[in-house]
């Protein structure tokens, strides 16, 4: 056969209509056990692969997920990524990604051309874009799962990160290591996760009954170059007013800090502790090891296939929010050993 083979061709083969085919190759308990092996064994001689635009026509379900993300590039979004592709992969969806290179608009009109694509229901990671979504929301006709922010709507659903619980959870740790004057180095100003972390550190200084000083924020993106930003800033400042740690908005921009204090002869720990948040896989091989908060990056993925799945199936979907969990590795000093 020079053409690929289609539904068409195992139907005739096997006498019977493409409908059945169709169902037989789901392992549907509509058509019977004898005729399903029958079926499925022609399409392996004839070496079959489903084109998924045919199964959308046929079962009247489009087996395409669409996946917005703010860039591929990052770590994080790769192990949301990985998490998200086994989930759909073991129920048999594809995925259509997107890229909005962080920018809000590109975003919202990545998600309104994937919902014109025939996708079955679509994910949007990290969104960018706080504003705008609500008139969007009103007119797609299929689930929407954003993870790590938070949009509210019909057919609307939330997985995520506890933020403020893990900023909170970061920096308790240095407080607990002896560290009164921490700084925070933020991430996007607009985003939800940013907002929560630094309301997760002030929250854990109030508790201590240590101050909050606004000079100890620092403005960021969640970039490499934020960080090496940062640790020039911390170095022109007074010695007096300098932060003994910082805890970082993300692994990125804490991974960037620590490059630029090998570069500047800053001693990481010794004259300046790092916590990351994100536990990507170079943190355990950086020098030194980072301290991190671990988000359960790949169950974020999965978390928000399996809810968007249920979605499609009428049950039942309430937002689920995950926690993390500290990661101690030797960008902290504990200051009394050092008194």
């Amino acid at each position: 056969m020079s053409q690929r083979p289609s539904i068409k061709d195992i139907a005739r083969i096997a006498g019977v209509s493409p409908s059945t085919v169709s169902r037989a190759l789901a392992d549907s308990p509509r058509i019977s056990l004898a005729t399903r092996e029958r079926i499925q064994r022609i399409a392996r001689e004839l070496d079959y692969s489903p084109s998924l635009a045919a199964r959308a026509l046929v079962t009247g379900a489009s087996p395409i997920i669409g996946v917005v993300a703010p860039s591929l590039a990052d770590p994080y979004i790769a192990a949301v990524m990985k998490g998200l592709e086994e989930a759909s992969h073991q129920h048999g969806y594809q995925r259509l990604v997107a890229s909005s290179q962080g920018d809000p608009e590109q975003e919202l009109a990545m998600v309104q051309m994937l919902s014109g694509h025939n996708a079955a229901g679509l994910i949007v990671l990290s969104s960018r874009a706080p504003e705008g979504y609500a008139p969007l929301l009103a007119r797609l006709s299929m689930p929407v799962i954003f993870v790590n922010s938070l949009h509210v709507g019909e057919r609307v659903y939330n997985v995520m990160t506890d933020n403020e619980y893990g900023g909170w959870l970061a920096t308790h740790h240095l407080i607990d290591q002896g560290h009164v004057r921490i700084g925070y180095l933020g991430g996007p100003a607009r985003g939800r996760s940013h907002a929560a972390r630094a309301a997760g550190y002030r929250r854990a200084l109030e508790e201590a009954g240590l101050p909050f000083d606004p000079a100890c924020l620092m403005p960021g993106d969640g970039s490499i170059e934020a960080g090496r930003e940062a640790l020039r800033e911390w170095l022109h400042q007074p010695d007096d007013k300098r932060p003994t740690a910082i805890f970082c908005y993300n692994d990125l921009s804490a991974l960037g800090l620590l490059a630029e204090a090998y570069q500047q002869g800053v001693a990481i720990p010794d004259d300046l502790s790092i916590v990351g948040f994100d536990n990507i896989p170079m943190t355990a091989i950086s020098i030194p090891p980072l301290t991190t908060v671990e988000q359960r990056t790949e169950e974020l993925g999965r978390q928000a296939v399996a809810s968007l799945l249920a979605a499609l199936a009428g049950k039942p979907v309430t937002d689920i929010i995950l926690r993390g969990e500290l990661i101690a590795r030797a960008s902290v000093k504990r200051m009394e050993d050092h008194d």
